[in-house]
């Protein structure tokens, strides 16, 4: 099973059983790849959005995967009960994490893996050709939004675009910073969206896409102040940190803030 493709383990019939639309409809892999397809203002804009949701559902199926092991000192993975395919989602990820504090409930793999192939779909909202992204970037968030409810997603579905921006935005810090949204909260609140949130940091749809170094994307919250940075923090605590050598390795692309070995080391 390919490491970005590991996510599949959550939907082997196309399925994410449990995971509804507003009409009480299960939501399918083709229905996501759809609305990303019918968004996609070029074939290349698809290609880049569709493949760093794929990459981000990996990061965050692998996240959720070793918190569902977890003793007094840290975590212990146990895969065996997820079998070999899911298993291949925890290849390249640092088995060592930090103490983690208690959450409420562990994560629902299978609705954290659908809204993190949805979080993005605001991104089309926000090119300016087909091959980049202008400066109304920020909206992209808020757009998925709106496009998950016209798609009749729902609201569960709708918030994974609406709160992943960085660590979440609050209200406080749109006013202070005068950013051009609507003044209202922009944070991830369910244990799901946050492991997106999260995830999401550790890629880029730069030009070349590339994934982000843990210390690398510590460095870059932190640009937006200490709310932001004390975020991100607890998510780390939460989550553990990542290494992503081995998913980088598969897409051959970099780590921002690592240097990858030559060949045949």
């Amino acid at each position: 099973m390919s490491l970005i493709d590991s996510w599949m383990a959550v939907c082997p019939k196309g399925e994410f059983a449990g995971v509804k639309d507003q009409f009480s409809k299960t939501i399918t892999l083709q229905r996501i790849f759809d609305l990303h397809s019918s968004l996609a203002p070029s074939q290349f804009l698809l290609d880049l959005v569709w493949t760093h949701s794929k990459i981000v559902a990996a990061i965050v199926f692998a996240l959720c995967l070793r918190s569902r092991e977890r003793k007094e000192e840290g975590v212990d993975i146990s895969v065996m009960r997820f079998g070999a395919r899911a298993a291949s989602g925890l290849k390249g990820m640092s088995s060592s994490l930090p103490r983690l504090r208690t959450l409420e409930r562990q994560p629902n793999i299978t609705l954290a893996v659908a809204g993190a192939l949805v979080h993005d779909v605001g991104a089309y909202k926000v090119s300016k050709d087909g091959y980049s992204f202008d400066n109304s970037y920020l909206f992209h968030g808020l757009y998925g939004y709106l496009e998950l409810h016209k798609a009749g997603f729902g609201e569960e579905m709708a918030l994974f675009a609406r709160n992943h921006t960085g660590s979440g935005i609050t209200r406080q810090e749109v006013v202070k910073e005068n950013l051009l949204l609507p003044p209202q909260d922009y944070l991830p609140v369910t244990v799901e969206q946050k492991v997106v949130a999260y995830g999401d940091c550790f890629h880029t749809k730069s030009n070349p896409p590339a994934f982000v170094s843990f210390e690398e994307a510590e460095k870059r919250i932190a640009r937006f102040g200490k709310g932001p940075k004390d975020r991100f923090e607890e998510m780390a605590a939460q989550f553990g940190k990542v290494d992503l050598l081995g998913i980088s390795q598969e897409c051959q692309m970099p780590i921002l803030g690592r240097q990858l070995p030559s060949c045949g080391q």
